[in-house]
């Protein structure tokens, strides 16, 4: 059985993707002509809500060569090439994409077999038209707007213009807009609760501690609607891990990694070790208590193998590479359980600059009762932390969150280094000032983007100290940011003794 009748079989067994499985008319995102190109472009469709960009390119392509009149097949690949979650938008591929359907936008828009195509040709040629990506992205939700207005029934136009509002959020969670979305969402829950777009970007609209119970539907849904999509079935972790329900995070990101592992080996590729899904499987294991050690060392020989075969001495490297991914992985699983990884491992130089700040992060971390090497590990973070920060102004400046977490990795390292040095009262103050820093910041979601919490890391020096209250009090704002989370867990547990 191949994909496509898997999905229309759970369609008609859950309700799922009814626009995508059942409206063929003219003028939908939905495919617009005969059943012989109907197929490529639904499943292009449903590979796209799930952010399984790569097959949904392929399968847009598809389209095109079974219809290339099928104006509605470029729109799709072009929007392949727009990740508004995370802060990426490949502008010249997506015009690229255009470019084959017309040399312009009046002779594409000619193209278009109903107002309403007209209209969805409209919207991304917004998006990948003239400004700053932040004016297209705006220029795009509004032409979304419109669309979603004309007609209030089409349930793609609705989810993609909830993913538009989401996509506004240009410097992290902003949550009057992530509600925004959510309420265009719930609105059409009832008659679509297994679309995978509704379900997928209510989802990322509650992804975090206070309004993740309200994702909880979604989350039991949407596995089951999409199963062969390993995006999917990662993403219902994201409302278990902001409620702290590691067993259903490791269970999800147990079966993602089977579903891309077995997609995989049918390409002939090998399997991963490292990656997103391997990150969250890790530290839900962790926070269990649970020997996680091989698949760290599994994550970390790929990355050795990977800068075996090409050395990467990049400032940024790719953010899916086996070393950034292992780094993250190595340093997190260390502050979880103690297990730090070997420092000596890494030639000088060797790995990205963005991946050895990570490690330089995690021995300032490991230095704590060490002030010389504290000190060294703090002057190496802030070295790689000025090329990142000038790497990422000419190559993401788009990217308008990650800088803020170097400077507070940084105002840690400050507070270790006095700390380390015997300074504890200045070490309290800065370590104290840090936190609410990062409680400041926009909240994250997934594990805490720095791998030792500020919040958990002032009670673990209250508790030290034997100020009980006070690390009692540090430990409760660390477990609201990051609820169920065991080394704050069990330091309010010692704190309230």
């Amino acid at each position: 059985m191949d994909h496509l009748k898997a999905m229309l079989l759970l369609g008609a067994a859950l309700a799922a993707a009814p626009a995508m499985a059942q409206r063929h008319e003219h003028g939908g995102a939905v495919a617009t002509e005969v059943p012989s190109t109907a197929g490529a472009y639904t499943r292009g469709l449903y590979l796209l809500h799930n952010f399984e960009y790569e097959p949904a390119a392929a399968a847009f392509r598809a389209a095109q060569q079974a219809d290339p009149g099928n104006v509605m097949a470029y729109w799709g690949e072009a929007m392949t090439h727009n990740h508004p979650l995370w802060a990426y938008q490949d502008a010249e591929a997506g015009r690229a994409v255009l470019a084959r359907l017309g040399p312009d936008p009046a002779a594409r828009r000619a193209k278009a077999r109903s107002p309403r195509e007209a209209l969805w040709l409209d919207a991304v040629e917004a998006l990948y038209g003239s400004g700053t990506k932040v004016e297209r992205d705006r220029a795009y939700h509004e032409r979304m707007r419109q669309l979603f207005e004309a007609d209030r029934n089409d349930i793609d136009a609705r989810s993609f213009y909830a993913l538009a509002t989401l996509g506004l959020a240009h410097e992290g969670r902003d949550t009057a807009l992530y509600m925004r979305s959510a309420a265009l969402l719930e609105e059409a829950f009832p008659a679509h609760s297994g679309h995978p777009g509704l379900l997928h970007y209510m989802i990322h609209s509650y992804d975090d501690p206070a309004h993740a119970p309200l994702g909880e539907r979604a989350a039991a849904r949407y596995a089951k609607v999409a199963p062969d999509a390993g995006h999917a079935q990662h993403m219902i972790s994201h409302i278990y891990l902001a409620l702290g329900r590691w067993a259903e995070v490791e269970s999800a990101n147990i079966t993602a990694d089977a579903v891309v592992d077995a997609q995989r080996k049918a390409s002939g590729k090998p399997l991963a070790n490292c990656g997103h899904y391997n990150d969250w499987l890790i530290y839900a294991l962790d926070q269990q208590g649970k020997d996680s050690g091989s698949r760290v060392d599994a994550c970390r020989a790929d990355a050795m193998a990977a800068l075996a075969a090409a050395p990467d001495t990049s400032v940024l490297g790719d953010v899916r590479s086996p070393f950034n991914s292992w780094t993250t992985i190595a340093v997190r699983h260390g502050v979880d359980t103690g297990q730090w990884p070997d420092w000596s491992a890494l030639k000088a130089g060797q790995g990205s600059a963005a991946g050895r700040f990570e490690l330089a992060y995690g021995r300032l971390l490991a230095s704590r009762r060490d002030p010389a090497v504290a000190a060294a590990a703090l002057a190496e973070m802030k070295l790689l932390a000025g090329r990142i920060a000038a790497a990422m102004a000419s190559e993401r400046p788009d990217d308008h969150e990650s800088a803020p977490w170097l400077d507070r990795a940084v105002a840690q390292g400050e507070a270790v280094v006095a700390l380390a040095g015997g300074r504890l009262d200045d070490g309290l103050r800065l370590l104290r000032a840090a936190a609410e820093a990062e409680t400041a910041l926009p909240q994250p979601f997934g594990p805490p983007i720095l791998a030792k919490p500020g919040w958990e890391m002032l009670g673990d020096e209250y508790l030290a100290a034997g100020r009980k209250a006070e690390a009692a009090d540090a430990y409760r704002r660390a477990l609201a940011a990051a609820p169920g989370r065991r080394r704050s867990a069990e330091g309010l547990q010692a704190a309230s003794r």
